[in-house]
């Protein structure tokens, strides 16, 4: 099944062109063949993806793209694509977070204006694109891709849509996300792009004091470089997706090891 479907989206993107991910979920790996996950992200959250599994994939499996994503072509390899995401801002290029995936997983540029905020929704031939996807007009069920407000208290209702989630290194999707993913994608349903990566947050926000963070504000930890951010929920409390171990949950603010909060809204 999946050599049919490898064959019928393969079409080639020259270097320096746009492209859209015509595939669910793209994983984005550090270099051609850096790691493994299964192809179906319905078994991301499951325990078939086991504890080693997990942990095999930091540093090696950086990010995400989703069905619809504009992404820009930098180098092509055989069965593998170079790209940069644009929506994806990085301090690792500055034309948006880089990574190789499999060429077959884009194709040529298309319209896809609209934002997918339901958890998931199906397209016409049944396949299933989930929450931050990019759709066409008409693609899904309008109500799939309703405008969310720009307002604090919507963005922490975005985020607690995932409560219970397995966290999933570099994930960037319904299916799994890990700390910056979550972070992000809940931001730009909202139609606000923020850096991709907890380091790059830090550094973009602006700087706000513990004794006044505001729900939807993001806080940051570790040292001496920032690894890990979570969302001020409100009540002492803050949304993360902790570590391979763990899932998205509320928990008490820590202290420990803080190293600030940022403010993007």
């Amino acid at each position: 099944m999946l050599t049919a479907l490898a064959a019928a989206l393969l079409v080639a993107v020259a270097p320096g062109q746009p492209a859209t991910v015509r595939v669910p979920v793209a994983n984005v790996w550090a270099a051609p063949g850096a790691g493994h996950l299964p192809l179906d992200p319905h078994v991301w959250p499951t325990g078939d993806v086991s504890l080693s599994q997990r942990l095999a994939l930091v540093g090696h499996m950086p990010t995400e793209v989703l069905y619809g994503e504009r992404v820009l072509v930098l180098a092509v390899k055989p069965g593998w694509t170079k790209i940069a995401v644009p929506d994806q801002p990085s301090l690792l290029d500055r034309r948006g977070y880089p990574g190789w995936v499999r060429s077959w997983q884009l194709g040529l540029s298309f319209a896809a204006p609209l934002v997918v905020t339901a958890r998931s929704a199906r397209l016409a031939n049944g396949t299933e694109v989930g929450f931050g996807s990019q759709v066409p007009r008409g693609a899904v069920p309008a109500a799939a891709t309703r405008p969310l407000p720009r307002t604090r208290d919507d963005i922490v209702r975005t985020a607690r849509m995932f409560l219970g989630l397995r966290y999933l290194w570099g994930g960037l999707s319904a299916w799994g996300y890990d700390c910056s993913g979550l972070t992000w994608s809940a931001y730009r349903a909202h139609g606000i792009t923020i850096p991709r990566d907890a380091d790059a947050q830090f550094a973009a926000g602006m700087p706000v004091p513990l004794s006044h963070v505001r729900p939807g504000d993001l806080l940051f930890y570790e040292h001496p470089v920032v690894g890990h951010v979570a969302m001020y929920v409100g009540g002492g409390r803050m949304i993360e997706s902790p570590n391979s171990r763990g899932e998205v949950r509320i928990v008490p603010v820590r202290t420990s090891d803080f190293r600030g909060a940022r403010r993007f809204v």
